[in-house]
């Protein structure tokens, strides 16, 4: 028996590389996926090709910053499938970078807009899926947030806040929600390489990320599909209200450790030297 078996699941930003490989990953393990996504040509494509492999899949595209989009596909899910069990929040802005470097300069709308798509969107998802939810005695909810959420930086202010948002509603949610049977965590991803990619974080900018990663290679779109897979299972039953790292241990340690470790282990080959 599959993981997932008798489950419904509703996966947002089901287009893009991370949110197509969750839901195939949770397809995998027996789930019903409704997939979601603002690209509608894009999500058709991936739709029928997960149909191709075999897997209970539909779509409906909707606007994750429109109230009555989001209502429209939780209620396409709940016809298609008979409710919802598991919600992958997995949609966000994350293309803005090259505009959200200064709070002085910050236009306003470019705020607004990030907070719009990356907090209000998953609470109106959660809105009207947690209903769902309640009355079939169970579910899981996951955030996709970031590692920009849980340290500073010198730039990405609106996203950075706006993913904060996501665990502090993440808590929330798993306080008022887990003792009625709805666990709630979020996922503060590190740096994953997708498609496209390069032209944003050219190869010499991927290196200073690799550099602090414990794992010796940078992420994929997989490495969170598996980590929705156990918090959507009953594997993770004992969890909820975690903001759970999934970064190659990019922000496990000391901001000194990439630049310490030659040093460091200089001093283990000639220890006397160090004395």
């Amino acid at each position: 028996m599959a993981l997932l078996d008798g489950k419904v699941a509703l996966v947002t930003g089901a287009a893009g590389s991370i949110g197509s490989e969750t839901a195939l990953a949770l397809a995998e393990q027996g789930a019903r996926v409704l997939l979601t996504d603002l690209r509608a040509a894009e999500l058709e494509a991936v739709t029928e090709r997960l149909k191709g492999q075999g897997h209970d899949v539909a779509c409906k595209a909707g606007d994750l910053s429109s109230e009555d989009d989001i209502r429209a596909v939780v209620e396409t899910c709940v016809k298609i499938f008979g409710g919802v069990d598991i919600l992958d929040n997995n949609a966000g802005a994350t293309g803005f970078s090259s505009r959200d470097l200064d709070i002085p300069d910050m236009p306003v709308e470019l705020w607004d807009q990030v907070q719009a798509i990356n907090a209000r969107g998953p609470m109106l998802f959660c809105k009207y899926a947690i209903p769902s939810m309640l009355e079939r005695g169970s579910g899981s909810i996951i955030n996709i947030s970031s590692g920009q959420s849980l340290s500073g930086d010198v730039s990405n202010f609106a996203y950075a806040a706006s993913k904060a948002a996501i665990n502090a509603l993440t808590r929330h949610m798993a306080t008022a929600y887990s003792p009625r049977g709805v666990r709630v965590n979020a996922i503060a991803a590190g740096l994953i390489i997708q498609p496209g990619m390069e032209q944003r974080l050219p190869a010499h900018i991927q290196d200073i990320f690799l550099s602090h990663c414990l794992v010796p290679r940078l992420g994929v779109p997989r490495d969170i599909a598996n980590m929705v897979v156990f918090l959507a299972s009953e594997l993770s039953s004992y969890v909820t209200g975690q903001i759970l790292s999934v970064d190659g241990g990019f922000t496990a340690h000391l901001p000194s450790v990439a630049d310490m470790r030659p040093t460091i282990e200089s001093m283990k080959k000639a220890p006397g030297q160090w004395t």
